[in-house]
């Protein structure tokens, strides 16, 4: 009785061994274009993740603190150090209303605006390493400005 898989001299036939091997060479680019975007994917959502943080932690500075012509630099500040810890360096805007001044003259209950952004550049090979920019704004009650 002879083997199913042997060919007509009793050994395995090469011939199935070279058709694994051309399925593998036509599925590995497939196999690894998806694994780059599912890389990329998450790479870009750690770091709209961090971007969002950052600005969170400006305004929550912006909004505590007791001196209203350190409003801006507490922003700036607290954004910028928790976009570090992410690894990355964000751009700041720090924005009060109603007065669109540098905010010397904000006032309690007035909105602080704090707006993060990023340049993300892909690896991902579809796009072309194209760059996207990552932004978040938030705004917060003033909530303890001294007279």
């Amino acid at each position: 009785m002879s083997n199913p898989k042997s060919g007509p001299t009793g050994r395995r036939s090469t011939r199935k061994r070279g058709q694994a091997m051309v399925e593998f060479a036509m599925v590995l680019p497939l196999f690894m274009l998806v694994l780059s975007g599912i890389a990329d994917f998450g790479f870009a959502l750690y770091q709209r993740m961090t971007v969002i943080n950052a600005a969170r932690e400006g305004a929550r500075a912006a909004a505590m603190v007791s001196d209203n012509s350190t409003i801006v630099t507490a922003a700036t500040g607290a954004a910028q150090a928790a976009a570090v810890q992410g690894g990355m360096t964000v751009t700041v805007l720090v924005t009060c209303s109603p007065h669109k001044s540098d905010c010397t003259d904000a006032q309690i209950n007035d909105l602080v605006k704090v707006k993060t952004s990023y340049p993300y550049s892909s690896f991902f090979p579809l796009t072309f390493h194209a760059t996207f920019t990552l932004d978040s704004t938030v705004q917060m009650v003033l909530e303890s400005l001294e007279p």
